[in-house]
């Protein structure tokens, strides 16, 4: 079930510019997911070189929604790579050396569905703000 969403969360890249990326949040049961979308309009690097921050960030906003504590689930979709990805991090608190496991579409479509969003790859996809 959708939590929360966040069409346009902005954050300071590498270069100290201004980005921005979508990020939407799941919940079911004890487990979060939170799914960032990457977009092109950014005149900078992507979201991958500042994932650390950019969920160090996202975590603070839950904290606050009182979803700390839980099991989070990142992924992040590229649209310069036109992946998706399962990212994980070694340190969970400052966010420290992040990995990317890629996803297909239908993994992807999958997690979705547990976490109580059937539609919203296909939703994304017509708006444009995903592609395959």
């Amino acid at each position: 079930m959708k939590v929360a969403s966040h069409p346009r969360l902005t954050y300071i890249s590498l270069y100290r510019n201004e980005a921005w990326c979508n990020v939407d949040v799941y919940r079911e049961g004890s487990k979060v997911l939170v799914v960032l979308r990457d977009q092109d309009e950014n005149d900078d690097e992507s979201l991958t070189n500042t994932i650390d921050s950019v969920a160090y960030q996202v975590r603070l906003a839950l904290d606050s929604r009182g979803l700390g504590g839980m099991e989070i689930q990142w992924i992040q979709w590229s649209r310069a790579d036109k992946l998706a990805s399962i990212v994980t991090f070694e340190d969970e608190v400052f966010f420290n050396n992040p990995s990317w496991q890629y996803l297909s579409r239908a993994q992807f479509q999958k997690i979705l569905e547990d976490f109580g969003a059937p539609d919203q790859l296909e939703t994304w996809i017509r708006e444009g703000t995903i592609e395959f």
